[in-house]
């Protein structure tokens, strides 16, 4: 009898009707398909659905419930195996990174660069001026700080720098659609980064595999994303003064959830925990900044043309 008609007549088939090995059970134990007997139909595609959906939703829940309030306890149970209950870190860094990067844009080049401005000058030149007029002024008052910029370095870097400032304030667009391009690809960086600052910190007085530390890693910058997310979500909503109370109440509850989740998972003494914590900010508040500039230059670079 044909393997169609076994499942037409409601036996199950000895053998997978997906990768023809034999069957032991009721899923196949070399490809994982499971081994039903109900003739395909619309019914069973939408238990289908319903199934992938439920449990896909039960899985992200829980999940994201033991990332905010048992993140230690989470890592490792996925560092020692324990990983078909919960979405992979991996998985869930991205779709955090998709939600950031959904929701919050680089900051426009012409709005950096115009909180240098005096804002006597402004005013005045806005209390004068019509609205082009006043663009216009403001465009040349921005190149005349420009001119003003100096490198005590290369001649060949001083000129590299005057002309693509110049050009980036008569194109600053380009250079903001540049910079987000740009931001998506090294945010990622963040990740190693952060790793390899715990390897060297958490490398006494026992060390720690490094994948360890990408784990940790992993879910820490999760729980940043998600966080960083909401917050620019409710900025639309609420006054400035709410998001004031409100943003550091949020900074408050990442420091004290990343204290958790290291002293957690490395279990050392809680004064080690908050040096290390000390050392990772520092080295990350640098880590940023070094990222920053890069991102600007390389802003510069492809988004603005020298003449």
């Amino acid at each position: 009898m044909k393997k169609h008609d076994l499942m037409l007549a409601g036996k199950p088939p000895e053998r997978c009707l997906n990768c023809d090995t034999s069957l032991l059970g009721h899923y196949c134990h070399v490809c994982g398909q499971n081994a039903r007997t109900a003739e395909p139909s619309l019914r069973e595609f939408c238990l289908d659905f319903f199934e992938m959906m439920t449990h896909a939703d039960g899985k992200v829940m829980r999940t994201i419930r033991r990332l905010f309030f048992d993140p230690a306890c989470l890592t490792r149970d996925y560092i020692k195996g324990k990983r078909a209950s919960e979405i992979p870190p991996i998985r869930m860094f991205f779709v955090s990174l998709l939600l950031f990067f959904a929701f919050t844009s680089v900051a426009p080049f012409h709005s950096i660069v115009a909180r240098e401005i005096p804002e006597e000058m402004a005013e005045e030149s806005h209390s004068t001026l019509p609205p082009s007029g006043h663009a216009e002024s403001l465009k040349v008052e921005l190149k005349a700080q420009v001119e003003t910029l100096t490198f005590s370095g290369s001649k060949r870097v001083q000129k590299w720098l005057d002309d693509h400032l110049a050009a980036a304030l008569d194109n600053p667009d380009e250079v903001q659609h540049v910079m987000g391009e740009w931001a998506e690809r090294m945010v990622l960086l963040l990740l190693p980064i952060s790793a390899v600052f715990l390897w060297i910190l958490y490398a006494f007085p026992k060390p720690v595999p490094l994948y360890d530390h990408l784990i940790v890693s992993l879910h820490s910058l999760t729980v940043l994303f998600l966080i960083v997310t909401v917050a620019t979500i409710l900025e639309k909503f609420l006054s400035d003064e709410v998001m004031d109370w409100l943003i550091r109440a949020l900074a408050l509850a990442m420091t004290v959830h990343l204290f958790a989740h290291l002293k957690g998972f490395y279990r050392r003494s809680a004064a080690g925990t908050v040096l290390r914590m000390i050392l990772l900010g520092l080295a990350t508040i640098v880590a940023s900044f070094l990222l920053t500039l890069a991102l600007a230059l390389i802003g510069l670079q492809l988004g603005a043309v020298g003449e």
